[in-house]
């Protein structure tokens, strides 16, 4: 990343007025920064991960609205216990089983998984997914 490209990704993120403008804008820049094929933000509930926001380069959207037992998912889990950025592919050896079926379905092969967080806790998680074929 270079600084103009911060830049302008700040002054993106300065002129939104909404929390869902600010998340989806946050997707978009994400994708555009990381050279990505697309982003989700989700919300952590308890044990539910809640997709809020999304970003996608291709035509099909990801799965937003949807909701993820974060228990099923043991690398996530690690990120929003831990507040670690974890990354999966499905070109490692021996990739995360749950992440990488999650992958195959929605059609990418790596992901980026970053905390967010707030007051000392995961309050959300941004998904960064790309497709290295």
């Amino acid at each position: 990343m270079t600084e103009p490209e911060i830049t302008r990704a700040t002054a993106a993120l300065e002129q939104q007025r909404t929390v869902r403008g600010l998340l989806e804008t946050a997707c978009e820049e994400f994708v555009g920064m990381l050279q990505a094929e697309a982003c989700a933000i989700s919300r952590v509930v308890g044990d539910l991960l809640v997709a809020l926001a999304e970003f996608s380069c291709g035509q099909d959207p990801l799965e937003l609205g949807h909701e993820y037992l974060i228990s099923d998912y043991p690398l996530t889990l690690e990120v929003v216990q831990g507040g670690e950025a974890r990354y999966v592919s499905l070109h490692e050896d021996m990739p995360d089983p749950n992440e990488a079926e999650l992958l195959e379905r929605l059609g990418f092969d790596s992901l980026l998984m970053v905390s967010l967080p707030a007051a000392g806790d995961c309050w959300g998680l941004v998904e960064v997914y790309a497709d290295e074929k």
